[in-house]
């Protein structure tokens, strides 16, 4: 009987902690709201991040993340290994593609994840992204769905971007989910010369975010703490390397 409570305990836990989503490792001030797979990026981008959530909770994140894209294709992965003590591990796996055309962008991507309860119980959770964007002038927008095989909850995201400028980006997105309230995420970055300032705010919550990245030619790195009123207080440091394309540093931003 206790064995059953206690594994219990254990998969609620594994649950929880299956929530934790981070961002790319070049986006260290950003939520990860979840991510619209109709994307558009110049650009070949390595990235590693670390980040240790909650204090006082042997609790730890590993993530590597990649990006490939040209004017009309755009591919992406991600890896996440999550470790709370010997208690629960959690290896979570993401893939994106999309082709534009001149205004618009079509992506579908998906993600799973396994769920791991050491000496107990494992178990799989997947879904699957469809979703578009435009992109004109200086605006930007685009809406996509999240369709769960298991596990994970359907939702529906629209998101909207202003650019300005090499320097300003400022943006939106609204979030609806299965059986809780709608979330609502802003978003702002500036350049300031090598470095960028991000800055994310989430309601409700609030959850807060604030990174600082720094790009010196090809390399970059870059530092982020989140906090969030419910139970997650986060820090996270990042290393990403990116080929010289012609790209905008401030493009639409959904991770």
């Amino acid at each position: 009987m206790m064995q059953k409570i206690f594994l219990c305990f254990l998969l609620g836990l594994g649950m929880l902690y299956a929530e934790v989503r981070v961002p790319k490792p070049w986006n260290p001030g950003f939520f990860d709201g979840g991510k619209n797979p109709a994307e558009r990026a110049d650009v070949f981008r390595l990235g590693l991040l670390w980040t240790e959530p909650m204090e006082d909770v042997d609790y730890q994140v590993l993530g590597f993340a990649a990006e490939w894209g040209n004017a009309r294709y755009y591919s992406g992965i991600s890896f996440e290994s999550v470790f709370l003590d010997s208690l629960y591990r959690s290896e979570n796996f993401g893939l994106d593609l999309s082709f534009s055309t001149l205004h618009w962008t079509w992506g579908a991507g998906g993600s799973a994840a396994v769920q791991i309860v050491p000496g107990e119980a494992s178990w799989w959770e997947w879904n699957v992204r469809v979703g578009c964007a435009f992109r004109v002038q200086k605006f930007g927008g685009g809406v996509w769905g999240t369709y769960p095989g298991n596990g994970f909850e359907k939702s529906l995201t629209a998101h909207a971007f202003w650019m300005p400028g090499e320097s300003f980006q400022s943006g939106m997105l609204f979030l609806m989910r299965q059986k809780r309230e709608p979330l609502w995420i802003f978003q702002e970055r500036f350049g300031l010369g090598l470095l960028a300032l991000e800055g994310s705010l989430a309601f409700p919550g609030p959850k807060v975010g604030i990174g600082l990245h720094f790009q010196l030619k090809n390399w970059g790195a870059g530092v982020g703490i989140h906090r969030d009123s419910d139970y997650m207080n986060s820090k996270m440091v990042e290393i990403d390397f990116q080929s010289h394309k012609k790209e905008s540093k401030f493009r639409e931003n959904t991770k």
